[in-house]
């Protein structure tokens, strides 16, 4: 699901790497937050979602179900890709996305949890959230890790950026934290959790 603390301010490295008006498919959508964004900056998406709201840009499927979508200039996955279908849905985003066309990610490394981060989200967060990494580990084992994604999507895409981001304090909605959490990350105190990754169709 695209909750709009993923796409923030990546959608502002999707405007500054496509022309205007080019066509994007949003791959797990949710609410269709980025879709909405998309338009607003001039391009043509469309979101595809199972759980996708009544929306005239819209459709309620998978991507690997979805019929008569065309060709895209672009793709974005917002936190979809650790929890997708492979290979059926690397052949979807592949059969769906123009020659030379450019995949953008935003995804997690739940596997780079560590102590440190368990103990920073236990300092800040006020919940009884269990964030021990045993519990952490229960909810999140069953999803494919980063490197899983990476490597299935080497099969069909060349990156041109792979940027480690804050994580946590986007988990926690607590922008305000996002500073502290990139100043820890860059002393090495913290894990960076948080991936943003763009490629081009081979």
């Amino acid at each position: 699901m695209a909750d709009d603390r993923w796409w923030k301010d990546l959608d502002a490295v999707v405007a500054a790497m496509l022309a205007g008006g080019s066509r994007i498919l949003d791959l797990g959508c949710g609410d269709g937050g980025l879709v909405d964004r998309l338009t607003e900056l001039g391009f043509d998406p469309i979101g595809v979602d199972p759980h996708a709201p009544a929306h005239p840009r819209l459709i309620q499927a998978r991507v690997e179900h979805a019929t008569g979508l065309g060709e895209f200039d672009a793709i974005t996955a917002t936190m979809a890709l650790h929890h997708a279908e492979f290979p059926a849905v690397l052949q979807s985003i592949n059969g769906h996305l123009r020659p030379e066309g450019q995949l953008f990610v935003s995804e997690f490394a739940w596997d780079a949890y560590d102590e440190r981060a368990a103990a920073w989200l236990a300092g800040n967060d006020p919940s009884d959230a269990d964030h021990s990494i045993a519990g952490w580990q229960r909810e999140h084992g069953d999803l494919h890790t980063w490197a899983t994604v990476r490597e299935a999507l080497s099969n069909c895409f060349t990156s041109t950026l792979e940027v480690r981001r804050p994580y946590l304090a986007r988990m926690l909605r607590r922008r305000d934290l996002e500073a502290d959490e990139h100043a820890l990350i860059d002393a090495q105190l913290l894990p960076a959790l948080g991936i943003w990754y763009v490629a081009k169709r081979d």
